[in-house]
């Protein structure tokens, strides 16, 4: 355990009546940026997380001297103006944790198209340009369009529609599609399902403005949240998990965490799954049988499955524009088909390509001198418990040797290597299914009155990606831009004074 956490457990027996004015259960991005700006402006907050770290999904592990982020793996949104660095700036967080920027940021690879994706978007038009010379004028107006577009404009235009439409309102090329659809890995839906407005999004803050790291891994942006929580007097509880929010008369009267241990609190704010949420610690006796339909009826993401390696050898003078790979053996991808393929019982997996990123040729300090990390990917689904029990060892190997078409010599390159299945991912997070991106973000499940923060109970709101706000789910800025919009609803409600503009 990193020392960073040791002793950061507050004694639940000993907390006072009304001590808390907030109080969040889940410490995953949305809940910390929550957390933080509620204790900023001056307000009691207790944040309590089930892990032994905070920052769900955007977590760090290591192993003999390697360092592994758990699943997210970049940021978005931080050029200037961006959602996430006002964010940055406004917490402070720029005097915690250093950001760096590489370029390119994501490399596609096909055997006959490499694409390059700059932090400059003329040099990402001008590359797809050159591969797509047919389709050059279209794909800078495609470009252009989500760039430069008002949030408003792209909302009208795009609300009702998938990605599938836009693309076909601009492309006749099917490859170029193909590949332009890749980055819907992002989101875990085909063009043909996900949300028009959803993917533009993912363009602009994440596509278009990606290619942000911090400085020693994931988890030190997790921490840094942490350290300015702390330094606003809010108090964290690690390592337990809140077992039910207690409503009296519809109304919030606090939560009850290692079995009876109950802390009082007039609000409270779930990061955590939404089924888990409203089924298990608030109670169906709560729920109008409606609503309990609607949580039964609606889609959520896929999750994933990832091979974590250590290496004892450095590629940077063996592979070029080492960044976020998208690897494919076959020019015939079907960007729908890699999704179809994970509703199967017996594969419930990608087979035909795979994501490869690599954290240590940003930041040196990630793994030994002279060795290298990655991470490689594929998108996923819980079908079947046995089945990631018995294969995910055998998956890995073959992952690893498809990796082997790009990466020479890994096979015999391997220190150290962890496995992450589904099933890992929801036993850390207790999102519902190992789901990565909460709901799927499919043109009716974005609206925001699907899963709107402001719950029907008093008192209760919703926070990160099992929250519908209009623009998507999952994603880090995202769910952090979704943390801030409820710290100030919260302060509207409680009549305090905000600090921030």
């Amino acid at each position: 355990m990193n020392n960073f956490y040791i002793n950061q457990k507050v004694n639940p027996k000993g907390l006072k009546k009304d001590e808390y004015d907030v109080i969040i259960i889940g410490a995953g991005i949305g809940g910390l940026t929550c957390g933080c700006y509620l204790a900023k402006v001056g307000l009691k907050v207790l944040i309590v997380e089930q892990h032994y770290k905070p920052g769900g999904y955007c977590t760090s592990f290591k192993r003999k001297g390697f360092t592994f982020d758990a699943a997210a793996h970049s940021l978005g949104g931080l050029r200037e103006g961006g959602p996430l660095r006002k964010i940055y700036n406004e917490l402070g967080l720029d005097t915690k944790v250093e950001i760096i920027r590489f370029d390119p940021t994501n490399v596609v690879i096909f055997p006959e198209h490499k694409i390059h994706i700059r932090t400059d978007i003329d040099a990402t038009i001008s590359d797809l340009q050159e591969n797509f010379k047919d389709e050059a004028e279209n794909i800078e107006k495609f470009f252009k369009f989500i760039w430069n577009s008002e949030f408003a404009n792209l909302y009208v235009q795009l609300k009702d529609k998938t990605f599938k439409d836009l693309l076909d309102m601009y492309f006749k090329n099917h490859q170029l599609k193909s590949i332009l659809g890749v980055f819907l890995g992002n989101i875990g839906l085909p063009p043909s399902k996900v949300s028009a407005l959803a993917s533009a999004i993912l363009y602009r803050e994440f596509v278009i403005d990606g290619g942000y790291y911090p400085k020693s891994g994931m988890q030190a942006f997790s921490d840094a949240f942490i350290e300015k929580f702390k330094e606003w007097s809010g108090n964290i509880i690690l390592g337990e998990k809140v077992e039910k929010i207690i409503i009296k008369n519809h109304k919030v009267e606090g939560v009850v965490i290692d079995k009876d241990n109950f802390i009082p609190s007039k609000i409270v704010v779930s990061n955590c799954d939404a089924t888990n949420t409203f089924f298990q610690m608030v109670g169906k006796e709560y729920l109008p049988a409606e609503f309990i339909r609607k949580i039964n009826n609606l889609e959520i993401s896929p999750s994933a499955f990832i091979v974590y390696l250590g290496l004892n050898k450095n590629y940077s003078k063996i592979l070029k524009d080492r960044c976020g790979w998208w690897c494919f053996l076959s020019n015939n991808f079907n960007v729908e088909k890699v999704f179809s393929d994970l509703d199967r019982k017996d594969k419930p997996y990608s087979e035909d390509g795979f994501f490869c990123f690599f954290p240590s040729s940003h930041d040196s300090s990630l793994a030994p001198p002279d060795h290298e990390v990655i991470l490689l990917l594929v998108p996923a689904k819980i079908t079947d418990n046995n089945f990631w029990l018995e294969n995910k060892h055998s998956l890995a190997v073959g992952l690893i040797k498809k990796a082997e078409n790009f990466i020479p010599d890994l096979s015999n390159s391997i220190a150290v290597k962890e496995i992450a299945t589904p099933l890992t991912l929801y036993r850390y997070t207790l999102n519902r299914n190992g789901a990565s991106y909460g709901w799927a973000s499919t043109p009716l499940q974005i609206d925001m009155n699907t899963m709107p923060p402001v719950t029907f109970i008093k008192g209760l709101y919703l926070v990160g990606h099992w929250v519908t706000q209009g623009i998507g789910l999952g994603g880090i800025a995202t769910v952090a831009y979704c943390g801030k919009n409820v710290a100030k609803l919260i302060t509207k409600s409680l009549k305090s004074k905000s600090r921030w503009k």
